[in-house]
């Protein structure tokens, strides 16, 4: 990582390569040999996995979806397999929980270990399904993950043979599931912006007019900032354009010729040169060198 220092008034100016990240599921594997930072994209046929946690006090990060990995929101990695802000319902011992997917991870060395597919979540997913909210591979704590509408709430959920309502869909500015009961409510919001729907009480720097709005039981308000927001996704600043740019477009830093993608917090890589595309999915604008 690099630092450009200004030639007047020693101003510090922060590139695009600066805290950059890959996601943090991906990266506790210290104690493990053969990681990478690569993690597996495939889906097991029997959508069994093994459980782990990750986030909370002494290990919050920023998530490559955006958002922090805070120990107590409704969240998991495996982006790489579902894609940001799936909706994944997970079942263990009787139990269900609806979680978003906002990670990447985990590395495909901690799946080596554990002879199985992992699903890392948080804490308080882990603590509902299992009563615990520490889960390491070893413990082969099993899970069913089922991917479903982006519509169904997140929390703990019970299952039924209904698919969840549909979700009334705006705009910024202008796979079916079976959860019934959860602990939050309200209809997702299509965000433009960000290129797919977002959960109500999501905060969003519009891509339009760089205002800020939140999704509120599918519509989307008028706020003044996103800074009392759970999860926010705001303009990241670009020394490379010398501007700031809003979530999903894509820079070549002209510091190291890397490109990245604005996750709504961060600069966050790899960027696909072939399909254009980042942690948030296609890259709205492109900015080559």
């Amino acid at each position: 990582m690099s630092l450009a220092t200004a030639c007047t008034d020693n101003v510090t100016i922060l590139t695009e390569d600066t805290n950059a990240t890959e996601g943090a599921s991906v990266t506790y594997t210290n104690h493990l040999s053969g990681c990478h930072g690569q993690a597996s994209s495939s889906i097991p046929s029997d959508d069994t996995y093994v459980l782990t946690t990750f986030g909370g006090p002494g290990d919050m990060q920023s998530m490559s979806c955006g958002g922090k990995a805070n120990g107590t929101g409704w969240y998991a990695a495996s982006r790489q397999r579902y894609g940001c802000g799936s909706h994944l319902m997970v079942q263990a011992n009787g139990k269900c929980v609806v979680l978003d997917a906002m990670d990447y991870g985990p590395d495909v060395c901690v799946e080596t270990a554990a002879h199985s597919p992992i699903l890392d979540v948080s804490p308080a997913a882990a603590k509902v399904l299992y009563n615990s909210s520490s889960a390491g591979w070893s413990d082969h704590f099993e899970v069913t993950v089922t991917e479903v509408a982006a519509s169904t709430p997140l929390g703990i959920c019970s299952t039924a043979s209904e698919p969840p309502p549909p979700a009334g869909t705006t705009t910024e500015g202008t796979s079916g599931g079976t959860t019934t009961t959860t602990t939050t409510s309200g209809a997702a919001c299509s965000s433009a912006t960000l290129g797919r729907d977002v959960d109500t009480g999501t905060c969003v720097q519009a891509a339009s007019d760089g205002l800020w709005y939140q999704c509120e039981n599918g519509d989307w308000n008028d706020i003044d900032s996103g800074a009392n927001c759970a999860v926010a996704y705001g303009y990241c600043d670009s020394a490379t354009l010398g501007y700031p740019v809003p979530a999903r477009t894509c820079v070549q830093s002209a510091s190291s010729g890397t490109w990245y993608q604005c996750n709504g917090s961060s600069w966050v890589s790899p960027v696909s040169t072939s399909s254009r595309s980042g942690a948030l999915g296609a890259c709205s604008t492109w900015n080559p060198l």
